[in-house]
């Protein structure tokens, strides 16, 4: 019975000893993941300012063997960089092995949103908007940069409280509209003639449009000029 004990002990010790000396020989998990970091965060560095890495975790069940040299690192990134991506972390020696860790690379902009819901064709006016940081890896269609970019613009679709606005989403407004009643504004030298039409499309400011001469009936093609005239060429 006592040599038993003692025989059990020892098998006890012996796996206590082993386990230690595995665990010393192990590459440490956040050593593997800090070098992903310092890699991501210089290749974001490279094309933005003040890039933000979101770490993902590898498995705390993962068992490498210790590198003896320096880990290599590298990513197959093609993109812009930004958004869920991974880094490689590679080990020569003694034994080979290869490790991926997952990073997310943020960069925020001030871009428009909108702070209340709009409807479709709502002309965006200074209190509609606001400007607001955001993580430029989730804008893959586009942002507007700046307020003045939107003030006086139509919305075509509606659009929720608190969303980024698009350039896609908005066009001029339309200051001429079919079957309306216009100004045809003709100017040769300091002279000015002006009649009255009737415009054939809706139009925006810069735009050219058909309009149908009230008096003659003849149909020109203009610019508009401002809300309700047409320029013509004499």
């Amino acid at each position: 019975m006592r040599c038993s004990l003692i025989q059990k002990l020892s098998l006890i010790m012996g796996l206590v000893l082993t386990f230690n000396v595995q665990g010393d020989t192990l590459h440490a998990i956040n050593s593997i993941e800090q070098v992903a970091y310092e890699y991501a965060l210089s290749k974001a560095q490279e094309n933005y300012d003040n890039p933000q890495i979101v770490m993902g975790k590898l498995d705390s069940r993962l068992r490498l063997q210790q590198c003896n040299a320096s880990l290599s690192v590298f990513s197959n990134v093609v993109n812009s960089g930004l958004g869920n991506q991974t880094v490689g972390v590679k080990c020569d020696s003694p034994v080979a092995w290869t490790v991926y860790v997952p990073v997310q690379v943020k960069v925020f902009k001030p871009v428009v949103v909108s702070i209340r819901a709009l409807d479709a064709n709502k002309i965006i006016t200074a209190s509609d908007v606001k400007m607001r940081m955001w993580d430029m890896g989730s804008l893959r269609q586009g942002y507007i940069k700046n307020i003045n970019q939107v003030l006086g613009q139509q919305l075509k679709y509606p659009l929720a409280m608190g969303m980024v606005i698009k350039p896609t989403q908005v066009r001029p407004q339309k200051i001429v509209h079919r079957g309306a009643t216009i100004t045809l504004l003709a100017m040769a030298g300091s002279m000015e003639v002006r009649m009255n039409g009737t415009a054939m499309s809706d139009a925006s400011l810069g735009q050219r449009v058909r309009v149908k001469n009230t008096s003659s009936k003849r149909i020109v093609e203009g610019v508009v000029d401002a809300p309700g005239i047409v320029k013509v060429a004499m």
